[in-house]
């Protein structure tokens, strides 16, 4: 037997709909009247997309212009940075150093240090991954490590409104190289972070001071953060083919250390 279905009950079903949908409208058109926004914009919230976007993106491309202090050694260091990232272990790190330009590559299978004022350059195997990669080129440029701990390895969220001693702050906003940024606090142990945030999405760095203290003292370092957006990528961007009168190093031979 057909079954019909009762003119009253359609009338009743799209009137629902409708409703629903001009709720939704009336939340897009007021944000501030949202609820659904409202719990996204919490500070928790944004740092999370933060994070989901950085470990989720297939490519990244950034430039950090950086500097460090460290007040128990006496040392300072700065410099700019510019990194290049492909999932899963693609990467080209360029530093301009006080000390020169060097540059990393990783092609997959190999990992590249190059000095092209010394012209020389040394070969290893590849990393497992970008965020291995990045530790590494850090280690042999010297280069300050702690952006990569809080956008990839410290999981200080997770211990956020627990009994854990994190503690998140929401700062004022500030003008950082023409946007508007969120301010965040995060203190996590001996780890203390202020990061600005773009106000847009994905909620980028614009501005990352990092303090640690322990037994040694205090380090601070300050990156300031030109993120490309939707970069596109040449594959050939990570491989590296040696110029012309420039030599390979071997593991167990010492880099110039001219430059």
């Amino acid at each position: 037997m057909r079954h019909v279905v009762p003119i009253s009950l359609l009338l009743f079903i799209f009137n629902s709909y409708a409703c629903v949908a001009q709720e939704r409208l009336a939340e897009t058109a007021n944000p501030s009247k949202s609820k659904y926004e409202a719990a996204a914009s919490t500070p928790k919230a944004t740092l999370r997309r933060m994070h989901d976007y950085l470990i989720s993106a297939k490519d990244i491309e950034v430039t950090s212009n950086f500097s460090s202090v460290d007040k128990a050694l006496g040392t300072t260091a700065s410099g700019s940075v510019h990194y290049i990232l492909r999932k899963p272990n693609l990467l080209r790190v360029t530093a301009n150093l006080n000390r020169g330009k060097v540059v990393v590559f990783s092609d997959g299978e190999l990992l590249t240090l190059h000095k092209p004022a010394a012209r020389e350059y040394r070969r290893s195997p590849a990393p497992e991954n970008t965020l291995a990669g990045l530790y590494r080129a850090a280690g042999v440029l010297g280069v300050p490590t702690r952006m990569f701990d809080f956008f990839w390895s410290v999981d200080y969220l997770a211990e956020i409104d627990t009994s854990a001693p994190a503690q998140l702050t929401k700062l004022k906003s500030q003008k950082i190289g023409g946007k508007t940024c969120d301010g965040f606090n995060i203190k996590y142990g001996d780890d203390d972070w202020t990061v600005w945030l773009e106000r847009a999405e994905p909620p980028l760095p614009c501005r990352l001071i990092s303090r640690r203290k322990d037994t040694s003292g205090l380090t601070i370092q300050t990156n300031n953060f030109a993120w490309k957006a939707k970069p596109k990528i040449d594959a050939r961007t990570f491989q590296f083919t040696p110029p012309k009168g420039h030599k390979e190093i071997g593991l167990s031979e010492r880099l110039s250390p001219s430059d």
